[in-house]
């Protein structure tokens, strides 16, 4: 039986029962048992955050998780901010060879998140399967129709409000002054769980998060690994350089340098490069024209409703195997080749959602 992610992956439940017993987060237990009376047990101020993996203050681990669309347009929209920030980030193409990402907030916030920008239906989905908040800025025709689908994710359109492309109408986005619309839009993900809690909408949800491990002693770890995609455009497959991904690994530090468009990819909030620990690159079927999205040109569908090839970089090292969502409330899943759910170093793991008309290639050595 596949059990919840990989972004959703085994329960967090349980490895939170085994920590702190069955109660709820800040209860204190105590009980007798004949004439002996039992200490009373209070929980762990600190657990392991469900998606990084690391000493998560408790109170934050057990969030329901955030998810932002972010945009990439180059130049316009980069260097985004909040990037840093982010658990797990998601990144697949948008439409025209642009890329787009899902950042997933739970263990840490940031003060400033963006440019916020559409979602579509994949994101939706993926969404679905973190029981996620969902913060957006509009979508295509489609995505916005499946958002009413999906009760598991609680839908936050800046669209909901807008008056103007200078006035958001809401205090959850604005809009910057150094950059043109649309290309300006920001939240904060502090405002977006305050407005969630208002709402009765920023309960826990246990099911999503990754399964962790000790990161390998370095004389187990690779020695010089490089990961490179050139996403191109489905309907006209031609790589455009400016979203040419690239991750160089370190192997001292043990986590992997990522490049955008061919510099080190900066977060504007803390002007230092993202150096995720692990890396996930999900091979779809073929990406087609969707004819349901709107006035969006070049919008693609992307099939990630099922089953497929996926490939997982941690500790300089490739383990192969396999990525299933069966439908769209269901959490995705990593299994090795042996159906084992695949495990993760602590820190930072970005998702590259990856079509066969773009290009894939790495060395591991």
């Amino acid at each position: 039986m596949i059990r919840p992610l990989s972004i959703a992956l085994v329960g967090l439940c349980g490895v939170l029962l085994s920590a702190c017993g069955s109660t709820a987060a800040g209860t204190q237990v105590s009980a007798s048992i004949g004439a002996k009376s039992l200490p009373i047990i209070k929980p762990p101020a600190f657990i392991p955050g469900p998606f990084d993996g690391q000493s998560t203050p408790r109170n934050l681990a057990l969030r329901r998780p955030l998810a932002v669309i972010l945009e990439n347009y180059s130049p316009d929209s980069r260097p985004q901010a909040g990037l840093a920030a982010a658990s797990t980030v998601i990144e697949t193409l948008a439409e025209g060879g642009v890329t787009r990402f899902m950042a997933i907030y739970l263990e840490h916030d940031a003060t400033k998140v963006g440019p916020v920008r559409s979602t579509r239906i994949y994101f939706d989905h993926w969404a679905s399967a973190l029981h996620a908040i969902l913060a957006h800025v509009g979508g295509n025709d489609d995505a916005q129709r499946q958002l009413w689908l999906l009760p598991k994710v609680f839908n936050i359109d800046e669209n909901r409000w807008e008056i103007s492309l200078f006035n958001t109408g809401t205090p959850l986005f604005w809009r910057s002054q150094d950059r043109v619309a649309p290309h300006n839009m920001y939240t904060s993900t502090y405002k977006l769980r305050q407005y969630a809690d208002g709402k009765q909408q920023n309960w826990p949800y246990s099911n999503a998060y990754l399964l962790h491990k000790q990161p390998a002693p370095l004389k187990a770890r690779g020695h010089a690994t490089v990961i490179s995609i050139a996403f191109a455009n489905p309907l006209a497959p031609t790589p455009v350089s400016d979203y040419a991904v690239k991750y160089v690994y370190n192997r001292a530090a043990n986590n992997y340098l990522r490049y955008m468009g061919g510099t080190p990819h900066i977060d504007a909030n803390t002007h230092q490069p993202l150096r995720p620990s692990n890396i996930v690159v999900m091979q779809t079927g073929a990406a087609t024209a969707d004819p349901h999205a709107g006035i969006t040109p070049e919008s693609i569908q992307i099939p990630t409703i099922g089953r497929g090839t996926a490939w997982c970089f941690r500790d300089g090292t490739l383990k192969r195997g396999t990525w299933h969502q069966p439908n769209p409330n269901a959490p995705l899943t990593f299994l090795d080749l042996r159906g084992k759910v695949v495990t993760f170093n602590p820190g930072q793991t970005w998702i590259e959602v990856v079509p066969p008309s773009s290009r894939i290639t790495w060395t591991v050595r």
